[in-house]
């Protein structure tokens, strides 16, 4: 019995082909993170919400509420947002709280009595917004002041795509000493 031995070729090396199933996997590796990629971008981006640079303005005695409509969603809204919280930013020249609130079916610009514009009123966060809602913002103040407001930022989720936006109107009001 014989057995055969490989005998290097003229040069004296072995060489090895590359495999076509090493390069297969990367390529496939390589299009399976692009495809992540771009499902990561359009998730993260969507269509901004509305806003615009008018000014709502109020006047409220301190210790009472005022309650200001500063972003509202148009009729032809075709959108739901599913609202995890609205964050809000203000400057003011005395203690106020603001606390932001959902009107569902409804329109407030300015008001004392929300409840009376609002088919249903209540908290933002965990809330569904449609056409027709409005997030309101709730202020009251200490002391005599003015409460430069700017617009809300609205953290929601919308189909599979989710963002913090600037969404609605900059306000300001001014608490009035009794």
């Amino acid at each position: 019995m014989t057995s055969l031995t490989p005998r290097p070729p003229e040069g004296g090396r072995l060489s090895v082909a590359p495999s076509r199933r090493g390069w297969r996997i990367t390529a496939y590796v390589g299009l399976l993170l692009a495809v992540l990629a771009v499902l990561a971008w359009v998730s993260t981006h969507p269509k901004a919400l509305p806003t615009t640079t008018t000014r709502v303005q109020a006047e409220t005695p301190v210790g009472e509420p005022v309650y200001l409509g500063v972003f509202g969603t148009p009729a032809d809204f075709d959108r739901t947002l599913h609202v995890s919280g609205v964050r809000v930013f203000a400057s003011s020249t005395t203690d106020v709280s603001i606390v932001p609130h959902l009107c569902h079916g409804g329109s407030v610009s300015a008001t004392t009595t929300p409840e009376t514009f609002c088919r249903e009123f209540g908290a933002t966060e965990g809330a569904t917004m449609k056409a027709g809602d409005e997030v309101v913002l709730e202020v009251a103040g200490t002391a005599p002041g003015v409460v430069a407001i700017d617009r809300v930022r609205v953290v929601y989720r919308d189909g599979l795509q989710w963002a913090t936006q600037d969404a609605g109107a900059p306000s300001q009001v001014t608490i009035l000493a009794r």
